[in-house]
């Protein structure tokens, strides 16, 4: 291992870096301007500091929150304000390789494939305190005189549209070597839907599980549910091409509430209710038909 040149800075000084994957000084990077307005430019790779990687981008994906601030620009908040015209790349669902290492990290190594989450809050308010750092009280304070170490790839800070990336270790997550690439970039969504299932008290195997909305989530919350032993689960979708994925990643049914009443299908399919529900559309309508498809001391 060796420290990056000394040319590119005093901020380059102490990061650690390896032969066998030399970091450019330069890279490509997509950034906003004007509302839906992306420009392909060059960029100086940014420099990890204490407790950050260095992380060569491998595969990104796109959510459909990228494309709410591409044209509107929330959520993302640069420098208190709207993103555009602000240098701001944004992606928030992307994996990649360790290129190099900030001062004094030792939890990862420089070639670890890795896929991230984007939120490391400031570790200093009351729900950073209590471990809820998606929800710090000091979204988008990480500039100038306001810094207060907040991060959030993609929202607040530079995220993953661009050959290299930023990462503090705490949003890292190590990927085995028989998961691909665009696998890896779906591993944070899917613990999106297990989180949801945790909130719920975690799942009983054996125990009834409808999904509403066969978005990409809803659709990871089917894998995830059938993969912990839910029998049976139920996909309730109006798309017939995603409720077609819905069955071949686990769904024992499927529901088109276009064509047929969700609720007395799930009650017919299951007796009495479901003993959970994961609404994933979050709309009046499906909200109201979660609380009518539940089964009685079952959970939303």
């Amino acid at each position: 291992m060796t420290t990056a040149k000394a040319q590119r800075g005093a901020e380059w000084h102490s990061v650690t870096t390896s032969p066998d994957m030399p970091v450019p000084d330069a890279m490509q990077a997509w950034v906003l301007g004007d509302p839906e307005q992306l420009s392909l430019i060059s960029k100086p790779v940014p420099a990890p500091g204490r407790a950050e990687a260095l992380v060569r981008i491998d595969a990104v994906a796109i959510c459909a929150t990228d494309l709410e601030i591409l044209k509107y620009g929330t959520p993302a908040l640069i420098e208190g304000g709207a993103p555009f015209n602000k240098n701001f790349t944004p992606g928030h669902e992307y994996m990649g390789t360790i290129a190099a290492l900030g001062p004094g990290v030792d939890e990862f190594g420089i070639g670890d494939r890795v896929t991230v989450e984007i939120h490391a809050g400031c570790g200093q308010c009351k729900r950073c305190r209590a471990g809820m750092y998606t929800s710090c009280h000091n979204y988008g304070l990480n500039y100038g005189d306001r810094n207060k170490g907040h991060r959030a790839n993609g929202f607040t800070t530079d995220g993953g549209f661009a050959e290299y990336a930023v990462n503090n270790i705490n949003t890292m997550i190590k990927v085995p070597d028989t998961m691909s690439d665009e696998e890896a970039t779906l591993v944070v969504t899917a613990g999106t839907s297990m989180y949801g299932l945790t909130e719920l008290g975690g799942l009983v195997a054996g125990e009834s599980v409808v999904v509403i909305g066969p978005g990409p989530i809803g659709l990871l919350a089917v894998a995830v549910a059938k993969a912990l032993g839910a029998s049976p689960v139920v996909l309730v979708g109006t798309r017939e091409n995603r409720n077609a994925i819905g069955l071949k990643l686990g769904a024992d049914h499927v529901i088109d509430a276009r064509s047929e009443d969700p609720v007395e299908r799930v009650r017919a399919l299951t007796g009495n209710g479901a003993d959970y529900v994961i609404d994933c559309a979050g709309t009046e309508i499906t909200s109201n038909q979660a609380v009518h498809m539940t089964n009685r001391g079952g959970r939303i």
